[in-house]
Order: structure tokens, then sequence, then C-alpha cells
């Protein structure tokens, strides 16, 4: 993970398989600006690993060609729907971090949206379009860009958070985790992953993890 000025960046990847279908990337495009994605394939296992390995291949290139991030989230699509079968899909979140302006411009196509904790409240990133590899894009996707500031955090996450399971059938729920992100939101990067984890392993404590785990945490300085 890259250093910058301005952002403190923590991560976090738990397969719930020997190989998982969830997806993050912190790709540096040039001294002052990183590509964040984070992504999740339904299904599990060796079929959904190799679909998000076509994803990664597909996003290291795209994201070095200039291409304009919503234009460029098309092109992702296209790819996608060219290589997949037995109705697989990705739901996919990028974005482009600027170091000097303290911006990040974002996609979202059909995944969980991010929360952006800004002085004890959450805005969702939910700019964007569908999800990737239903079909080609044919509605252009929308990008939004956000002026960060001092103290903002940005929760990135897959439904292996949220949709985790207690014994009982219970699922962990947006609404818990929304919580935890406030009360912890004003710690550092790896402390609010860490916490998050925790709470969800507790929370899962004696059921087994039925889902992959990721998780990605922006903190602006």
């Amino acid at each position: 993970i890259p250093h910058y000025k301005n952002f403190e960046i923590a991560a976090l990847n738990v397969s719930s398989k020997q190989v998982g279908g969830d997806y993050y990337d912190i790709i540096e495009l040039d001294q002052n600006d990183c590509c964040i994605a984070i992504a999740d394939v339904s299904g599990k296992g060796v079929p959904a690993s190799l679909l998000m390995a076509n994803m990664q291949a597909f996003l290291q290139v795209i994201c070095r060609q200039n291409v304009p991030l919503d234009k460029a989230t098309g092109l992702i699509n296209d790819l996608i729907s060219k290589n997949t079968a037995d109705g697989k899909f990705i739901t996919f979140f990028w974005g482009i971090l600027n170091d000097i302006e303290k911006t990040f411009k974002y996609v979202n196509a059909g995944h969980n949206p991010p929360l952006l904790i800004r002085n004890g409240k959450i805005i969702k990133l939910e700019i964007g379009g569908m999800i990737l590899g239903v079909m080609k894009t044919l509605i252009p996707y929308r990008s939004e860009k956000i002026q960060l500031i001092k103290d903002d955090v940005i929760v990135m996450f897959t439904d292996g958070i949220t949709e985790a399971m207690n014994k009982k059938g219970e699922e962990y729920s947006d609404i818990s985790l929304e919580k935890l992100s406030l009360e912890i939101s004003k710690e550092t990067s790896e402390y609010i992953i860490n916490k998050i984890q925790l709470d969800v392993q507790k929370f899962t404590d004696g059921a087994s993890q039925s889902d992959d785990i990721t998780l990605v945490v922006i903190k602006v300085k």
C-alpha cells in the first residue's frame, strides 16, 4: 500500500475458502494519483477467483490509459461481459485518489455503497451504474468527484461483512457496520479495519465464515 502525504490507507482480505472471489487493488498511477478498487464476484472458489483474475488484468491495463473513469468502467463491463458464463457477475467500485487536491473521483458499478464519514454523518457513495458482466454497456456509467477534507473516512467493503451470519442465522447488517464505523471514525485507518474485523468475528463466533471478507479504509490526514 503506497504512502501519501494526505491519506492513510489500510486494507484487509479474508477468503472463506482456499481461493476467493473478493478483490481489492491499490494501483499507483503517478506520484500524486492512485486507483483504489474493490469488487466481489458472484459465487465462490476457483471459478470466482478466475473471473476476478481477469478483472484484475483488465483494470491494471485500463486504469493507465488515461480514459475518463465513467467510460473506462463501460470498457471493463464490456470485457467482463464477454468473459462471463452461467450468469456470473461482479459488483465493482473504484476511484482515483489525488494527493494534491484531496479529491476522490469514483464510479459504483452495483457494489455495496462505501461509507464516507464526515462530521459524524454518513454519505453513501452510490453514483455509477449497473453491475459488471450482465450485458454490454448500453447506458453510460456516471462518475462523481468528491472534495475530501481533514478527518474524512471512507469505508469500502464487500457483503461478506454485512451479510456475515451468526449461529442463529442473523446477519451482521449494514446498520451494525454504519454504527461501529461512526463510533471509531476518529481512529487510524488500521485501527478501523481491525476493529470492524474483530466485531464481525465476535458476532459470528461459533459459525463458519460463509463469504469472503474485504475492507479498504481511507483516512484523510
